[in-house]
Parts: structure tokens; C-alpha cells; sequence
């Protein structure tokens, strides 16, 4: 890359910082990507072949402690076709997958992650920059713009150091299609399908990765969050079944008929499939939250506007989730909308105030949902 590029750097070290984060250009963005693609996903189904049934489904003789997956991640090939530039980042996908495969996890007990996956995420960082130099992007500024967007993207994938994965690197892939979508000379108007075979393809990456090397979850509420690793999987899933005449209700999602017929179809259903897997027991009593929702909410729209209040409150409104985002000179910029640069907390003063603020998930209220009081 280019030796004028400039990466994203830290700009949130105060949790007063998150004021100026709201007012930023960054924070917008990230905001229209959201409503865009819920839209664009709303009353669409994840093509056929896509999702790997193998991660989402538990096999007879599996304990609940899982740390492994088949050698192969994705066991259908795509027929599904997409626009150049989709296929590229799905090549990734695949790369990535078949250095998990060449990348074994260290054996023996571990009481947190693998650190194989540091193994894992060098190699991918290697030649993420070749990969998506690939990408068809007609512009002077390509070298800054592809900087910015290996960023986010091996961002998306966990933390290195910490060995765990959370909404925070869930935000990061969220920005990274933000960026493909802002620049028509990348993705040119994405159908819903595209836009779900994208993040379709990702989720099962991530699961491959959380299986494999155990990442552990990131800042994780225990039961009393609304998963252990993501979030938005499920706001993208109450889109898909908003306005679908055949979407079965709320209530009987959690069956195991409604489990099997749309777990490939649908990333809601997806989701509540993993959990299925990785844990045993009553699932009020380990996934609370979840289950008050279809306990309580009668319609997809419902669920899918309670769930986007929360995330604007529990991942882009929580100083220990956001404190993890960079900001970029062209992608997610530290500006306000008139083009000023925000202020900053002193770096310097945030040693002693950070000690002030907590940077886990200790005594962090979870915000009521919507239907929580209902």
C-alpha cells in the first residue's frame, strides 16, 4: 500500500468522548448503513447453498463444549451469483476458511482462547492487503481508501491480543459494508441477497473461528446480555421477516420445526440455532433476554425496532464496546457534519480517568428493551 496511507487511529479514551462520537460524521454513517440494509434485507431470504449447516447444528454425540468444526467450513458451493466485486470479498471468505483449516488449534486444555488463532489472524493480515487490492475501485485516492478498509475488515474478525470476539468486532464489518456501499465504484446498488450472502458468509466465518480456537465472548453481559458474541445477526433477521406474509410468528421460533425449515434462510433463526448448539439446558434460564422477546413481542417490526433501539444503546452508546472503534481520514472520519475536527479527551489525562471508567462488563447496566416492561 501506499506509503501516504494513514490508518485509523484511536479517538475515544474518555467516556466523555462518546458526545462528540454522536456528533461525528462516523456516527451517521454507521447509522445509514444500518437503515439501509435493513431495508434492503426486509422480506428476503438468504439464498440457497449459502449458509453452512454443520455450524448451526448440533450433532448427536456432541458435548456442549465445542472447540472444534469439520475441516471443511462450508460444505455447499454458491450458486448463487453476485457482482465482481461481492465474489472477491467472498473469495476472502474462503481463503480465510482454508487458513483455519492449514492453522490447528494448540492442544491441550486452554482456560481462554487458542493462541493459535494470533497464528491465524497474522497470516490473515498478511494478505488481506493483496486480497483486496483485487477489488475494483477506479479512484485517486485508492491507497488511503483500501487502508481503511483492511482495517475494519480485519477488525471484524476478534481481537488478537484479547483471544475473544463481541459486538464490537460485529460493528467493525458492519463499517467495513458501509464502506463498500458508499462507494458505488465498489458496490454498485446491492440487492438484499447480496448484501445477506455477504454477511451470511461472515457470521460462519466467525462462528468457524469462535469453534475452532474458542474465542471467548467480548465484554459478554453473561445471560443478561442479548448473546454472548453478536447482535446485529439478529436485527438483520427481524428484517428479513418483516413484511413476509409466510414468516412464522415470534412465539414459535424457538420450536425445533421453525429451527430446521429457516436456520439457511434466515439470520435470526441462524443465531437462535448456534445458541442451540453451543449450550444445553433451559434456554429462559441461559438466554434470558431472547426469550423474553418472544414471550412478549407479537411482531417482527417490533422486534426488529426494539432490538435497534438497544444496539444504538449496548454497542455504538457503551464506551467499553465503541472505545474499540478507529477513525479514519476518508471512511469514518472524527469530524462533525461541517467538517470540523471533534475535540479529544488528552490521552494523557485519560490514564488516570480511564482507571475511573470501567472497561469491561462490570457493573455496566444492560438498557431495558422495549418490551422488557410490557
Amino acid at each position: 500500500m501506499n506509503e501516504k496511507a494513514v490508518e485509523p487511529i484511536k479517538k475515544i479514551y474518555d467516556v466523555s468522548d462518546l458526545k462528540n462520537f454522536e456528533k461525528s460524521i462516523a456516527y451517521k454513517g454507521i447509522q445509514q448503513t444500518l437503515n439501509q440494509i435493513l431495508l434492503l434485507v426486509q422480506d428476503v431470504k438468504v439464498p440457497p447453498g449459502v449458509l453452512s449447516k454443520s455450524i448451526v447444528t448440533r450433532e448427536s454425540n456432541q458435548s456442549s463444549n465445542i472447540s472444534t468444526l469439520p475441516a471443511t467450513a462450508f460444505e455447499q458451493k454458491d450458486e448463487f451469483k453476485c457482482q465482481g466485486n461481492i465474489q472477491l470479498i467472498l473469495d476472502i471468505f474462503d481463503k480465510s476458511t482454508i487458513l483455519i483449516n492449514e492453522t490447528e488449534p494448540i492442544k491441550g486444555p486452554t482456560r481462554f482462547g487458542n493462541i493459535a488463532y494470533r497464528v491465524w489472524y497474522e497470516k490473515m493480515d498478511q494478505i488481506l492487503p493483496e486480497l483486496l487490492d483485487q477489488l475494483h475501485y477506479k479512484h485517486h485516492d485508492k491507497a488511503q481508501f483500501m487502508t481503511e478498509l483492511k482495517y475494519y475488515l480485519i477488525n471484524s474478525f476478534g481481537s488478537k491480543m484479547r483471544l475473544d470476539y463481541g459486538t464490537g468486532h460485529e460493528l467493525s464489518y458492519l463499517a467495513f459494508i458501509g464502506a463498500l456501499i458508499q462507494n458505488e465504484n465498489v458496490l454498485s446498488k446491492p440487492t438484499g441477497e447480496e448484501i445477506l450472502v455477504l454477511f451470511a458468509k461472515y457470521y460462519d466465518l466467525i462462528r468457524n473461528l469462535i469453534l475452532t480456537y474458542n474465542l471467548e465472548p467480548a465484554g459478554s453481559h453473561g445471560v443478561w446480555g442479548l448473546d454472548d458474541h453478536f447482535h446485529l445477526i439478529y436485527i438483520l433477521g427481524a428484517s428479513q421477516f418483516c413484511d413476509d406474509k409466510f414468516a412464522p410468528s415470534v412465539r414459535q421460533v424457538l420450536s425445533s420445526q421453525v429451527i430446521n425449515a429457516y436456520k439457511l434462510s434466515n439470520l435470526y433463526v441462524n443465531a437462535i440455532a448456534f445458541i442451540f448448539k453451543l449450550k444445553t439446558g433451559p434456554f429462559n434460564e441461559h438466554s434470558p433476554i431472547i426469550n423474553d422477546i418472544h414471550m412478549t413481542v407479537i411482531s417482527w417490526s417490533k422486534v426488529r425496532q426494539g432490538l435497534s433501539k438497544m444496539y444504538m444503546v449496548e454497542v455504538l452508546g457503551k464506551y467499553p464496546v465503541i472505545q474499540h472503534f478507529w477513525f479514519g481520514e476518508k471512511l469514518y472520519p472524527w469530524k462533525d457534519h461541517d467538517g470540523k475536527t471533534l475535540p479529544v479527551f488528552q490521552p494523557e489525562e485519560s490514564k488516570k480517568s480511564t482507571k475511573k471508567n470501567p472497561t469491561s462488563n462490570q457493573n455496566i447496566p444492560m438498557t431495558a428493551a422495549p418490551w422488557a416492561n410490557r
